[in-house]
């Protein structure tokens, strides 16, 4: 078995921020587009209609809910596994009512570009932030605090009852 080189560490590194700029430039951008439907949800209940997605009043707000927050969640990478439920499900219901009739082509209102949001919120969702997270900084605050605890309760005097 071979010792592992700085070549090793430094693609390890590499990795690490490939996959939190991934997130992050992903996050930024469903949360762009939930942003825009929230600052018109008549406007996208109305789009919803016209596109024949049932109850568009009820749906604007799921699929805001689903970009929005869940790309501010994949943003901070924060509650990132469950943050990526929303853009996955939400995209599922994008190609599914809106693109999949018009192929795969963005050019023709196909489904790519949302597939490749579903599939990059399917990674976050089964894999978790990566250690550039605040899901990894709170992470590491409770593995220090569960480390304390029992130093903590040996330090404490004994009470007589």
């Amino acid at each position: 078995m071979t010792e592992p080189s700085r070549l090793d560490g430094f693609f390890a590194q590499g990795t690490f921020i490939a996959l939190s700029v991934l997130r992050v430039g992903v996050g930024g951008i469903l949360a762009a587009h939930g942003w825009a439907k929230l600052c018109d949800l008549s406007g996208t209940a109305q789009s919803f209609a016209q596109l024949g997605i049932p109850a568009p009043q009820v749906l604007v707000y799921l699929a805001v809910s689903g970009e929005f927050v869940g790309g501010l969640g994949l943003l901070a990478g924060l509650l990132t596994r469950v943050a990526a439920l929303g853009p996955l499900c939400t995209m599922v219901v994008a190609i599914l009512m809106v693109h999949l009739g018009h192929g795969l082509f963005a050019k023709n209102g196909g489904y790519e570009y949302p597939l490749t949001l579903l599939l990059v919120s399917a990674f976050f969702a089964f894999n978790g932030a990566g250690p550039i997270s605040m899901d990894a900084l709170l992470e590491k605050g409770e593995a220090r605090r569960l480390s304390r605890a029992p130093r903590m309760r040996q330090q404490l005097p004994s009470q007589p009852l």
